[in-house]
Protein backbone atom coordinates (compact mmCIF):
# COMPACT_ATOMS: atom_id res chain seq x y z
CA UNK A 1 0.00 0.00 0.00
CA UNK A 2 1.75 3.17 -0.81
CA UNK A 3 1.22 6.41 1.15
CA UNK A 4 -1.37 7.73 -0.55
CA UNK A 5 -3.87 5.09 0.13
CA UNK A 6 -2.47 5.40 3.39
CA UNK A 7 -3.42 8.72 4.13
CA UNK A 8 -6.81 7.87 3.03
CA UNK A 9 -7.85 5.05 5.32
CA UNK A 10 -6.85 7.32 8.08
CA UNK A 11 -8.36 10.51 6.82
CA UNK A 12 -12.05 7.92 7.20
CA UNK A 13 -10.50 6.73 10.38
CA UNK A 14 -10.72 10.20 11.88
CA UNK A 15 -14.33 10.96 10.61
CA UNK A 16 -15.39 7.87 11.74
CA UNK A 17 -14.26 9.06 15.18
CA UNK A 18 -15.83 12.57 14.94
CA UNK A 19 -19.22 11.45 13.93
CA UNK A 20 -18.99 8.53 17.08
CA UNK A 21 -18.08 11.29 19.16
CA UNK A 22 -20.81 13.40 17.93
CA UNK A 23 -22.89 10.68 18.20
CA UNK A 24 -22.02 10.22 21.99
CA UNK A 25 -22.53 13.61 23.30
CA UNK A 26 -25.73 13.93 22.03
CA UNK A 27 -26.94 10.78 23.33
CA UNK A 28 -25.25 12.05 26.81
CA UNK A 29 -27.23 15.38 26.64
CA UNK A 30 -30.87 13.45 25.68
CA UNK A 31 -29.87 11.25 29.01
CA UNK A 32 -29.36 14.32 31.29
CA UNK A 33 -32.06 16.42 29.58
CA UNK A 34 -35.21 15.68 31.72
CA UNK A 35 -32.48 16.05 35.02
CA UNK A 36 -31.47 19.48 33.49
CA UNK A 37 -35.13 20.65 33.11
CA UNK A 38 -35.84 19.58 36.36
CA UNK A 39 -33.75 21.42 38.27
CA UNK A 40 -34.42 24.48 36.54
CA UNK A 41 -38.03 24.48 36.93
CA UNK A 42 -37.55 22.62 40.49
CA UNK A 43 -34.60 23.84 41.91
CA UNK A 44 -33.86 20.21 43.07
CA UNK A 45 -32.31 17.35 41.26
CA UNK A 46 -34.66 15.16 43.03
CA UNK A 47 -37.51 16.86 40.91
CA UNK A 48 -39.42 17.61 43.47
CA UNK A 49 -39.94 22.00 43.55
CA UNK A 50 -37.49 22.88 45.98
CA UNK A 51 -39.03 24.98 48.85
CA UNK A 52 -38.74 29.24 49.19
CA UNK A 53 -39.06 30.33 52.46
CA UNK A 54 -41.46 33.27 52.58
CA UNK A 55 -39.66 36.68 53.48
CA UNK A 56 -40.12 37.74 57.30
CA UNK A 57 -39.92 40.45 59.16
CA UNK A 58 -35.80 41.21 59.97
CA UNK A 59 -35.79 40.37 55.70
CA UNK A 60 -38.40 43.48 55.48
CA UNK A 61 -36.14 45.36 58.29
CA UNK A 62 -33.05 44.70 55.86
CA UNK A 63 -34.70 46.18 52.84
CA UNK A 64 -35.87 49.10 54.21
CA UNK A 65 -32.56 50.01 56.22
CA UNK A 66 -30.39 51.29 52.77
CA UNK A 67 -33.72 53.45 52.18
CA UNK A 68 -32.67 55.44 55.41
CA UNK A 69 -29.63 55.75 56.10
CA UNK A 70 -26.58 55.63 54.20
CA UNK A 71 -25.08 52.07 53.99
CA UNK A 72 -21.41 53.40 54.54
CA UNK A 73 -22.65 54.68 58.08
CA UNK A 74 -20.61 52.66 61.04
CA UNK A 75 -22.83 49.16 61.90
CA UNK A 76 -23.63 50.38 65.12
CA UNK A 77 -25.46 52.88 63.46
CA UNK A 78 -27.12 51.09 60.75
CA UNK A 79 -28.24 48.81 63.74
CA UNK A 80 -29.97 51.38 65.47
CA UNK A 81 -31.64 52.75 62.48
CA UNK A 82 -32.80 48.86 62.04
CA UNK A 83 -34.21 49.21 66.19
CA UNK A 84 -36.26 52.03 64.59
CA UNK A 85 -37.30 50.64 61.27
CA UNK A 86 -38.45 47.49 63.07
CA UNK A 87 -40.28 49.71 65.67
CA UNK A 88 -42.06 52.13 62.97
CA UNK A 89 -43.17 49.06 60.58
CA UNK A 90 -44.58 46.78 63.38
CA UNK A 91 -46.38 49.92 64.92
CA UNK A 92 -48.01 50.61 61.29
CA UNK A 93 -48.54 47.24 60.89
CA UNK A 94 -50.59 46.60 64.05
CA UNK A 95 -53.02 49.14 62.78
CA UNK A 96 -52.89 48.04 58.78
CA UNK A 97 -53.36 44.59 59.77
CA UNK A 98 -56.03 45.48 62.37
CA UNK A 99 -54.22 43.37 64.79
CA UNK A 100 -53.35 43.68 68.57
CA UNK A 101 -50.63 40.80 69.17
CA UNK A 102 -46.61 41.80 68.08
CA UNK A 103 -45.62 38.14 66.92
CA UNK A 104 -48.88 37.93 65.21
CA UNK A 105 -48.78 41.52 63.34
CA UNK A 106 -44.76 40.26 62.66
CA UNK A 107 -45.61 37.01 61.10
CA UNK A 108 -48.78 38.87 58.55
CA UNK A 109 -46.42 42.26 57.19
CA UNK A 110 -46.09 40.78 53.52
CA UNK A 111 -43.72 42.91 51.09
CA UNK A 112 -46.48 43.93 48.76
CA UNK A 113 -48.06 45.97 51.66
CA UNK A 114 -44.80 48.07 52.89
CA UNK A 115 -45.41 50.52 50.34
CA UNK A 116 -48.94 51.34 51.11
CA UNK A 117 -47.83 51.34 55.22
CA UNK A 118 -45.46 54.13 53.85
CA UNK A 119 -41.83 52.04 53.56
CA UNK A 120 -39.60 52.03 50.70
CA UNK A 121 -36.68 49.45 49.51
CA UNK A 122 -34.35 48.82 46.66
CA UNK A 123 -34.87 45.95 43.73
CA UNK A 124 -31.34 44.51 43.33
CA UNK A 125 -30.81 46.77 40.08
CA UNK A 126 -31.36 49.98 42.10
CA UNK A 127 -28.94 48.76 44.49
CA UNK A 128 -26.48 47.67 41.58
CA UNK A 129 -27.52 51.47 40.20
CA UNK A 130 -26.67 53.24 43.65
CA UNK A 131 -23.63 51.26 44.70
CA UNK A 132 -22.17 49.52 41.65
CA UNK A 133 -21.58 45.72 41.34
CA UNK A 134 -18.90 45.44 43.17
CA UNK A 135 -20.75 46.87 46.39
CA UNK A 136 -23.86 45.83 45.57
CA UNK A 137 -23.68 42.30 47.62
CA UNK A 138 -21.87 43.96 50.82
CA UNK A 139 -23.58 46.45 51.27
CA UNK A 140 -26.89 44.56 51.29
CA UNK A 141 -24.96 42.03 53.55
CA UNK A 142 -24.16 44.85 55.83
CA UNK A 143 -27.80 45.67 56.26
CA UNK A 144 -29.02 41.89 56.46
CA UNK A 145 -26.69 41.98 59.39
CA UNK A 146 -27.83 45.10 61.51
CA UNK A 147 -31.39 43.50 61.50
CA UNK A 148 -29.75 39.64 62.39
CA UNK A 149 -27.72 41.94 65.10
CA UNK A 150 -30.93 43.49 66.37
CA UNK A 151 -33.68 40.87 65.34
CA UNK A 152 -37.19 40.90 67.21
CA UNK A 153 -35.68 44.69 69.24
CA UNK A 154 -37.84 47.30 69.38
CA UNK A 155 -37.91 50.26 71.61
CA UNK A 156 -41.42 50.94 74.02
CA UNK A 157 -42.73 53.69 75.87
CA UNK A 158 -44.55 52.10 78.70
CA UNK A 159 -45.15 48.91 77.33
CA UNK A 160 -46.16 50.79 74.05
CA UNK A 161 -45.02 51.43 70.08
CA UNK A 162 -45.05 54.92 69.24
CA UNK A 163 -44.02 57.00 66.04
CA UNK A 164 -39.96 57.61 66.08
CA UNK A 165 -39.01 60.43 63.86
CA UNK A 166 -35.72 60.45 62.31
CA UNK A 167 -33.49 62.81 60.49
CA UNK A 168 -30.47 63.54 58.76
CA UNK A 169 -28.50 66.28 59.93
CA UNK A 170 -29.57 68.26 62.66
CA UNK A 171 -29.15 72.10 63.59
CA UNK A 172 -27.04 71.54 66.26
CA UNK A 173 -29.79 70.67 68.60
CA UNK A 174 -32.51 68.31 67.61
CA UNK A 175 -36.19 69.22 68.38
CA UNK A 176 -38.62 69.16 71.46
CA UNK A 177 -41.44 66.45 70.02
CA UNK A 178 -43.65 68.83 71.73
CA UNK A 179 -43.93 71.33 68.75
CA UNK A 180 -46.42 68.09 67.32
CA UNK A 181 -48.55 68.30 69.86
CA UNK A 182 -48.56 66.62 73.49
CA UNK A 183 -48.81 63.14 71.96
CA UNK A 184 -45.20 63.95 70.75
CA UNK A 185 -43.90 64.94 74.26
CA UNK A 186 -41.42 62.08 74.72
CA UNK A 187 -39.27 63.45 71.98
CA UNK A 188 -36.46 65.42 73.80
CA UNK A 189 -34.18 67.42 72.56
CA UNK A 190 -30.56 66.78 73.01
CA UNK A 191 -27.41 68.23 71.86
CA UNK A 192 -25.49 67.05 68.56
CA UNK A 193 -22.26 69.37 67.77
CA UNK A 194 -21.21 66.33 65.67
CA UNK A 195 -23.58 67.47 62.80
CA UNK A 196 -21.54 71.03 62.36
CA UNK A 197 -19.43 68.67 60.66
CA UNK A 198 -21.61 67.33 57.95
CA UNK A 199 -21.62 69.23 54.53
CA UNK A 200 -24.86 69.25 54.78
CA UNK A 201 -25.43 71.49 58.05
CA UNK A 202 -25.37 74.62 56.25
CA UNK A 203 -26.91 75.76 52.73
CA UNK A 204 -26.90 79.19 51.69
CA UNK A 205 -29.48 79.34 48.13
CA UNK A 206 -31.31 82.95 46.68
CA UNK A 207 -34.72 82.79 45.84
CA UNK A 208 -36.51 84.86 44.18
CA UNK A 209 -39.64 86.43 46.10
CA UNK A 210 -41.12 89.72 46.17
CA UNK A 211 -40.45 90.71 50.06
CA UNK A 212 -38.21 88.91 52.71
CA UNK A 213 -40.32 86.50 54.68
CA UNK A 214 -40.67 87.65 58.01
CA UNK A 215 -40.21 84.95 60.92
CA UNK A 216 -42.50 84.89 63.96
CA UNK A 217 -41.40 82.39 66.05
CA UNK A 218 -38.89 79.44 66.85
CA UNK A 219 -38.43 76.38 69.14
CA UNK A 220 -35.50 76.28 71.40
CA UNK A 221 -33.46 73.95 68.65
CA UNK A 222 -33.50 77.57 66.19
CA UNK A 223 -36.27 75.99 64.03
CA UNK A 224 -38.75 78.22 62.43
CA UNK A 225 -42.97 77.50 63.56
CA UNK A 226 -44.30 80.44 62.16
CA UNK A 227 -43.18 82.77 59.01
CA UNK A 228 -44.86 85.29 57.41
CA UNK A 229 -44.76 86.11 53.93
CA UNK A 230 -47.29 87.96 51.47
CA UNK A 231 -49.86 88.73 54.06
CA UNK A 232 -50.09 84.92 54.79
CA UNK A 233 -48.82 83.10 57.52
CA UNK A 234 -47.33 79.55 57.08
CA UNK A 235 -45.43 76.80 59.68
CA UNK A 236 -42.26 76.53 59.05
CA UNK A 237 -42.29 72.88 57.97
CA UNK A 238 -44.96 73.74 55.41
CA UNK A 239 -42.76 76.77 54.16
CA UNK A 240 -39.95 74.44 54.40
CA UNK A 241 -41.49 72.39 51.90
CA UNK A 242 -43.35 75.02 49.56
CA UNK A 243 -39.79 75.90 48.81
CA UNK A 244 -37.53 72.93 48.75
CA UNK A 245 -35.82 73.61 51.46
CA UNK A 246 -33.05 71.33 53.60
CA UNK A 247 -34.90 72.10 57.13
CA UNK A 248 -36.66 74.88 58.69
CA UNK A 249 -33.99 75.96 60.97
CA UNK A 250 -33.74 78.91 58.23
CA UNK A 251 -32.94 82.75 58.14
CA UNK A 252 -33.84 85.18 55.31
CA UNK A 253 -31.97 88.39 54.27
CA UNK A 254 -32.37 90.74 50.97
CA UNK A 255 -29.52 90.34 48.59
CA UNK A 256 -28.94 92.48 45.06
CA UNK A 257 -29.78 89.29 43.27
CA UNK A 258 -32.86 88.18 45.85
CA UNK A 259 -33.92 86.54 49.14
CA UNK A 260 -30.84 84.66 50.48
CA UNK A 261 -32.14 82.01 52.99
CA UNK A 262 -29.76 79.94 54.73
CA UNK A 263 -31.04 76.83 56.38
CA UNK A 264 -28.80 74.37 59.02
CA UNK A 265 -29.15 70.78 58.94
CA UNK A 266 -31.06 68.01 56.60
CA UNK A 267 -34.76 67.28 57.87
CA UNK A 268 -36.98 68.06 60.35
CA UNK A 269 -34.62 67.71 63.25
CA UNK A 270 -36.73 65.39 65.42
CA UNK A 271 -35.66 62.35 66.93
CA UNK A 272 -32.16 60.50 66.33
CA UNK A 273 -29.71 62.52 63.92
CA UNK A 274 -28.17 59.84 61.65
CA UNK A 275 -25.05 62.03 61.07
CA UNK A 276 -24.83 62.36 65.04
CA UNK A 277 -25.33 58.72 65.44
CA UNK A 278 -23.13 57.76 63.21
CA UNK A 279 -20.31 60.04 64.67
CA UNK A 280 -20.85 58.41 68.19
CA UNK A 281 -20.55 54.61 66.63
CA UNK A 282 -17.27 56.10 65.47
CA UNK A 283 -16.27 57.07 69.10
CA UNK A 284 -17.29 53.01 70.42
CA UNK A 285 -20.87 53.73 71.46
CA UNK A 286 -22.93 51.05 70.76
CA UNK A 287 -26.39 50.93 69.31
CA UNK A 288 -28.50 50.13 72.53
CA UNK A 289 -26.79 53.56 73.95
CA UNK A 290 -27.56 55.72 70.54
CA UNK A 291 -30.70 55.22 71.18
CA UNK A 292 -30.51 55.51 74.68
CA UNK A 293 -28.79 59.22 74.00
CA UNK A 294 -31.82 60.32 71.36
CA UNK A 295 -35.01 58.28 73.09
CA UNK A 296 -33.91 58.57 76.80
CA UNK A 297 -37.66 57.84 77.95
CA UNK A 298 -38.08 54.55 76.05
CA UNK A 299 -37.22 51.14 77.06
CA UNK A 300 -34.20 50.19 75.05
CA UNK A 301 -34.35 47.52 73.61
CA UNK A 302 -37.46 45.35 74.06
CA UNK A 303 -37.85 42.26 72.24
CA UNK A 304 -40.42 41.56 70.03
Amino acid sequence: MNFTSISFFSLIDCRMKEKIKTGISVLIILILLPYVASVFRTGSLSGVEAEVPEPDLEVFVAEILPTQMPVTYEEEALKAQAVIVRTNLLRQAMSFYEIGDLNETAEAVQERDLETMGFSFYSREEQLELWGFENQERYAEKCRQAAKDTAGQILTLEGKLVDLPYHAVSAGWTRNGSVLGEEYSYLESVECSGDLQSSDYLKIQIIELEEVPEILARDEAGYVLEIRMGGEIYGGEEFRSIYGLNSSCITADQTEGGIRITTKGLGHGLGMSMYQANLQALSGMEYQEILQYFYPQFTIPSNV
